[in-house]
């Protein structure tokens, strides 16, 4: 099984390809980072950012991924989700986390195109994260309501990150060893996925 991700940057590659190991651990699977583009040292050629995701759905890249990928995972945040065109209020409410969600799925097939994406869809993995991947990791170290928190993550993580690892993310300039080390000492096994995958 071959896994193309596409993602906002080099630490959510990280936290995408440890999901994915740890999920699958059974089986032999060949995750491929597409965008950020990686070498064979797995160094970061590039970075990526929100705009970088939408501009490679996009591209005539993207219908080469979906054809030699089995599956391709699209990651982006929602933290500035404004900014891609995915409104926070309408008709002065403001979305729910799941219409949120939707909207920020709906923006993404639209750059892949509708029909790109009525041949592809059963390929296409969205992993859409309220806010930040930082939220997806509260649940890791939190066992509280803080644990389901989707406001300030990074500095939320950090608290519990100063506390049990003796170090914390820089929220500006995300370091992907940081990350890489929270998944190693983390992320165990799928049950335990499918367990805190509710809460965040």
């Amino acid at each position: 099984m071959t896994f193309g991700l596409i993602a906002e940057g080099p630490t959510d590659l990280k936290v995408l390809r440890f999901l994915l190991a740890k999920y699958f651990s059974n089986t032999d699977i060949d995750i491929r980072p597409i965008q950020p583009n990686t070498d064979s040292t797995d160094k970061i050629d590039h970075f990526g950012g929100w705009k970088k995701v939408l501009d490679y759905c996009s591209s005539n890249d993207m219908l080469s991924v979906l054809e030699y990928q089995d599956y391709v995972i699209i990651q982006i945040d929602t933290d500035v989700c404004e900014e891609y065109g995915v409104k926070r209020r309408i008709s002065g409410r403001d979305l729910t986390s799941d219409q949120l969600i939707v909207a920020t799925k709906s923006k993404i097939i639209d750059h892949i195109g509708g029909e790109i994406y009525e041949q592809y869809q059963d390929k296409i993995l969205m992993a859409i994260c309220h806010e930040s991947m930082e939220c997806w990791l509260l649940p890791l170290y939190f066992t509280n309501n803080t644990k389901s928190k989707t406001i300030n993550c990074c500095d939320t993580l950090n608290q519990e990150l100063k506390k049990q690892e003796d170090f914390t993310i820089d929220c500006t300039i995300k370091k992907p060893k940081y990350f890489e080390y929270i998944c190693k000492q983390k992320l165990k096994s799928k049950n335990q996925i499918v367990a805190i995958s509710q809460f965040n």
